[in-house]
């Protein structure tokens, strides 16, 4: 059926799918977080989508197996994306406003950069030292405001800022490690064992925590999780792996300063958030700073090459 769809026409249906797709996630984290535990939210929605994923894949007939030496390094990559990044923005998200949290995560190409820096990797250009400097001022600007409002009726408003900013560390680590570890298991599968040993961990924090007694489930949370389980991490997903195998990568790339507008509009327009003129101002420098780091990645072929290894790593646990 969809062999006769128009390329032109799948490609902007696979754009629109990631950007309102990722975008409208940091939304529904909120939702599910409201009377839901961080833990059992990102444990539930992980496991759903881990189920997904394996029925999918065994209904297309693929093998399950991955290669033993790549075991160990599929649940590292995994709990880095889905525990210590899922889970953080959950409970960041608790405090901060979703479209200020993803403001903060879309900073992750900037942090990505840095890790690749010191590791060994590629060394930043010009532009790419100009995208850092200004995403950490973008960063200043909009924390600043927020850490003030929120100081006197929210006095872990701070410990949730640096949750967020933790998530962001840990999905650009561990983007930077699934390249460097190369997988050779399928794609789909290996997103599975990723997903399902998160889920695994998750759960057993919420249990080890207690979450579960705390849990209060409603049909709009729990509407929320399956959203997530779905969208995010299911339709996001083969739509960004349609469009790395059919756009250029710069193009893909616009996902990482596009969703943060979308979810701070989606934020206003139906959470009842509100951004001030110096957290729209921080709003703007951000995705400005954003550009700049990924458009220093692609100025040859060879840069153009790793950036699409990144991007297609870094795609297969967004939310």
């Amino acid at each position: 059926m969809f062999s006769r769809v128009p390329k032109s026409t799948m490609v902007l249906l696979a754009f629109g799918s990631v950007y309102l797709c990722w975008g409208s996630t940091y939304g529904a984290i909120r939702i599910a977080g409201e009377l839901l535990p961080a833990p059992v939210v990102s444990g539930t929605r992980s496991l759903i989508s881990a189920t997904l994923i394996v029925a999918i894949a065994l209904a297309r007939g693929k093998s399950l197996r991955v290669p033993k030496n790549e075991i160990w390094k599929l649940i590292l990559v995994g709990v880095l994306f889905m525990t210590c990044n899922n889970m953080a923005i959950t409970w960041g998200e608790k405090t901060v406003p979703s479209g200020f949290a993803s403001l903060i995560v879309s900073t992750v190409p900037i942090l990505i950069a840095l890790l690749e820096m010191v590791s060994g990797g590629e060394a930043l250009n010009l532009r790419g030292w100009a995208g850092t400097l200004l995403g950490t001022m973008g960063i200043l600007v909009l924390v600043w405001p927020s850490i003030h409002r929120h100081a006197d009726s929210q006095g872990h408003a701070g410990l949730a800022l640096l949750a967020v900013l933790f998530a962001a560390f840990a999905f650009a680590l561990g983007s930077v490690l699934s390249r460097r570890f190369r997988f050779k298991a399928d794609t789909f599968v290996a997103t599975g064992w990723q997903i399902g040993a998160a889920g695994l961990c998750n759960m057993a924090i919420a249990l080890g925590a207690g979450s579960f007694h705390h849990a209060v489930w409603t049909w709009r949370g729990m509407s929320a999780i399956l959203y997530l389980s779905i969208f995010g991490s299911l339709i996001g997903l083969v739509a960004f792996t349609y469009l790395l195998q059919n756009v250029p990568v710069t193009k893909v790339a616009t996902y990482a300063f596009v969703n943060p507008v979308i979810a701070v509009l989606l934020g206003v327009l139906f959470l009842h958030e509100k951004l001030g003129p110096a957290e729209l101002v921080g709003m703007a420098v951000i995705v400005c700073a954003v550009a700049l780091v990924i458009y220093s990645k692609v100025d040859r072929t060879k840069r153009a090459e790793q950036a699409a290894e990144f991007v297609g790593t870094a795609g297969e646990a967004m939310e």
